[in-house]
This record gives C-alpha cells, structure tokens and sequence, in this order.
C-alpha cells in the first residue's frame, strides 16, 4: 500500500510498545521517517527504532518526554526538527488509565490521568500546529481515542472514560479550528488490541481473555499493526474527505450486540 509517506516525518507519541509500535511498523513499511517518544523504557523504544531501521530501511529518533508537559513537549518537536527539519504527521498515542472505585478515586488520580490523556493530546497538538501553520504546508493529526470515547460497561474506569470522551471532543474542535489552514484532524477508537494489557491478560487468565472475545461481533481481538494502518490511511491525501473523524475500528463492540 503506498499512501505517499516515503520521505515524510511522522511523531508518535507512546511508540515503542502496543499500539504505538504496531503504528510506528507500518509507517515504516510506508518508508516514512520515525519520530517515537517514550516515556520511560529507553532500552524497549531502542530495540524497536532499531528493528525498523534494519527491517524497512528507514530513518528514526527516539526521544524520551512527558506529553503532558509544555517543556518535554517542545523537546520532541526539537528533536524530530533536528533530525528531519520538519514535521507532517502526528499521531497522539500516549495514555495512561486509572482503574479504581469511584469513591476511591483522589484528585491526584483524576489529575494524573487527565495530564496524560487529554492534556498531552492538546499539547501535542498545539505546538505541531505552531510549527506546521507557519510553513503554510499540510499536516495530519490523527487521535488515538478508545471505545470509552462512546460508552464503557467496565467499573472502575471513570478517569479514563471522561478522558476519552474528551479527546473525541478535541477531535472534533480542533478540526473545525484547524481544517482552514491544511491540517487534518480525525481519530481511531480501538477496541480490544492484543498489547500490553490485553496481552498480559491472555497469557494469565485466559478464561476472562476469551470472555471478552465472546463479546466481539468479530469474535477476534485486534492486532496493534491493523490500527496502524487505518491510522496511515487517515494522515494520507487518498483520505482527505475524512475531516474530524472517529474510526470505530472495534470489531463491532460499538454496534451494542
């Protein structure tokens, strides 16, 4: 599939694992260069930047950073400047959950996830805008976003959801904000991804593992590279009717069967 990134920069926030990775594979594959943030396992994003290069041929960067932070922000749009002199696609991947009883849940806890989620997606956002609108080229920002961004039957998850919800939001607004001056802005709701959590849980309770695949019309869970294809789809110019969009790309949790 040639979508027209060869050459091009793409930053992916959260990249070295999951869902992040399996994007940073297939832009790769589309031989764009690589600019994958971290939050804290440098020796995990190493492996795979260097994977990449050696697999696809293409160039890369890791940088480690807080998205939730103005100053670690502005280092990874640095970095990827100092690297490849320019930016044109940004994927906000990184994000954290809290899962607690809501009684239990302190101001801390709804702070954090807050800082991680929605605040680090706006962050990003805003300084790609800063350094793309100048330049007077197209850009593409592409969300990831969650099923919780719809509905959520799972106790314990009230940061996360409001989170999510808020960042299909931002989606929305920051498309009618940004449209005007050649920066596309859609997202990707996920439902179940075989990464990180998910993963964690085939391989130690596999009773509950494949309760939740019963409730997937598919009858299949996801596998993080298919998310980054539709992802590399959506910040392409063969997508470019797609403007403030919200893939469900769930299986069919959504459909509510």
């Amino acid at each position: 599939m040639d979508l027209g990134h060869k050459g091009k920069t793409v930053i992916i926030s959260g990249g070295s694992k999951g869902i992040g990775a399996g994007i940073c594979q297939v832009f790769a594959q589309e031989g764009a260069n690589l600019v994958i943030n971290y939050h804290s396992n440098k020796e995990t994003c190493l492996k795979l930047a260097d994977r990449l290069s050696e697999e696809y041929g293409v160039k890369t960067a890791i940088v480690q950073g807080d998205v939730g932070k103005e100053k670690d922000v502005s280092a990874i749009f640095d970095c990827a400047m100092e690297h490849f002199g320019q930016v044109d696609i940004l994927v906000n991947n990184a994000g954290r959950g809290v899962s607690k009883n809501f009684t239990d849940i302190t101001l801390e806890d709804w702070n954090q996830c807050l800082n991680d989620n929605l605040t680090g997606q706006f962050l990003m956002s805003r300084e790609f805008a800063r350094r793309v609108i100048p330049t007077k080229r197209k850009g593409w920002i592409v969300n990831i976003l969650s099923k919780a961004s719809c509905t959520s039957t799972t106790k314990g998850r009230v940061c996360y959801v409001c989170n999510k919800a808020g960042e299909t939001g931002l989606t929305h607004s920051m498309a009618v904000d940004l449209t005007g001056y050649g920066i596309h802005v859609n997202g990707v709701m996920p439902g179940f991804v075989m990464a990180n959590t998910l993963k964690t849980q085939y391989e130690t309770n596999r009773e509950e593992f494949d309760r939740r695949v019963e409730r997937v019309p598919l009858k299949r869970v996801g596998e993080p590279w298919e998310i980054g294809t539709m992802v590399a789809f959506l910040a392409s110019e063969k997508c470019e009717l797609a403007v403030g969009t919200c893939v469900d790309m769930t299986g069919g949790l959504l459909l509510g069967y």
